[in-house]
Order: structure tokens, then sequence, then C-alpha cells
């Protein structure tokens, strides 16, 4: 199971992943308290682990923004949230916030993201949906994202996500907590052993070589 760790700011943030090995690391862009300005991205992305790949979080910004960042070598994807998705020369996410199954779209992105909706705001909540909603999608590849922490992340990995998403589930005060970021590393971790001996696939032992 990989893990994204989102709403990185401070090269403290970094180090905290980089401690984890997580599997990406997320800048957001768009409007949000977790936003960060290009250069900020760009010194955090110098200071990560080049294993870790680098993920943009986006809200409707335009195509020449965008790609400008992917150009720049700041980002490996880029993860779309609103109305629009653009083919880019990197991999691509497509977030979808949840209410009811019709919520569910097709996507041309190489990953699909299921995050919870609330009214009023844009981009990730840090609540949950009704994870029944998502259950038996195979459509793409998925990352699933919204209220995880350490009290259900064992019961989000069992909907067959291609990977975990958190970002305030691993906060205290509003900031990344190395302890958190650790303890749900090691479950991530323990699954895709788990289902390296049952499969014998050398991908899930979470090799990162």
């Amino acid at each position: 199971m990989r893990l994204k760790i989102c709403g990185l700011k401070t090269l403290r943030d970094v180090d905290c992943v980089n401690k984890a090995e997580v599997d990406y690391a997320g800048f957001v862009f768009a409007l949000h308290r977790q936003q960060i300005s290009v250069e900020t991205a760009r010194a955090l992305r110098a200071a990560l682990d080049p294993r870790i790949e680098s993920v943009g979080v986006f809200i409707d910004e335009p195509y020449d923004f965008i790609r400008g960042i992917v150009d720049g070598g700041i980002i490996g994807l880029a993860q779309f949230h609103g109305h629009r998705e653009y083919g880019m020369p990197c991999r691509t996410i497509k977030a979808f916030r949840i209410r009811t199954a019709e919520d569910i779209k097709p996507t041309n992105c190489d990953f699909a993201l299921f995050d919870s909706f609330r009214r009023g705001t844009r981009g990730s909540t840090g609540g949950m949906f009704n994870w029944r909603l998502i259950e038996g999608y195979r459509e793409k590849p998925f990352f699933l994202a919204g209220g995880i922490d350490i009290t259900n992340i064992k019961k989000a990995m069992e909907l067959g996500p291609y990977c975990i998403d958190i970002s305030s589930g691993v906060e205290e005060n509003g900031e990344k907590s190395l302890k958190k970021i650790m303890e749900v590393a090691y479950e991530c971790k323990v699954w895709r052993l788990r289902g390296a001996i049952r499969t014998g696939d050398p991908d899930e032992r979470g090799d990162r070589a």
C-alpha cells in the first residue's frame, strides 16, 4: 500500500516524510490553508528524497501555470480538483468529491482520487465520506483521501486503493507530526509486506530501489 502525505509547507515537513519513506508528497498550489508558492515548492522539492514523487495539487488553475511547474521539474504528478483536467507530460490524478455514486465520473487521467464533499469549500476538506460508495470501483487505480488517520487506515486499505492520501490526519495543531506520519507509514508498509507474501509480487513489499 502506497502512502501520500499532502500539504507540505516547510523543510521540517519534508524532513518528516523523508524519514518515514513515504511514496508521494503533495504540494498545494491552489488557494487553500496549505497553499505554497512555486518558489517554496522548488526549495521543498530540492530537499525531498528523490525516491519520493512530488504531486502538485490544483483547483482549476490555468494550463500554462501547471505546465510550467511540471516542466520546471518541481512535480512529477499533477492532481486536478474542480472542473478541469489537462493532458500533461507527467502522470495525472483527477479528484472527485463524493456525496453520491453519481459523483464518480469517467476521467482521462491516470488515477482517480476520492475525497469528501463539504459545501462552500474547494479541494480537500479533511472529512470522511461514505466509503461504501466506492466499493467495487475498478475503472482506474485510485487514491483514497478524506478523514484518514491511524484510527481508520486499516479499514481504508481494505477498499483496495492504489494509495492512501493523508493531510490533516497526520497533523497536531495544524502542523505535520513526525510521530503520526511514522505511524501511518508503518501500517502501509506492513500491508504491502503481507501482500507480497500472499501474492509473491515484489512490488508489494514496498521496495524503493
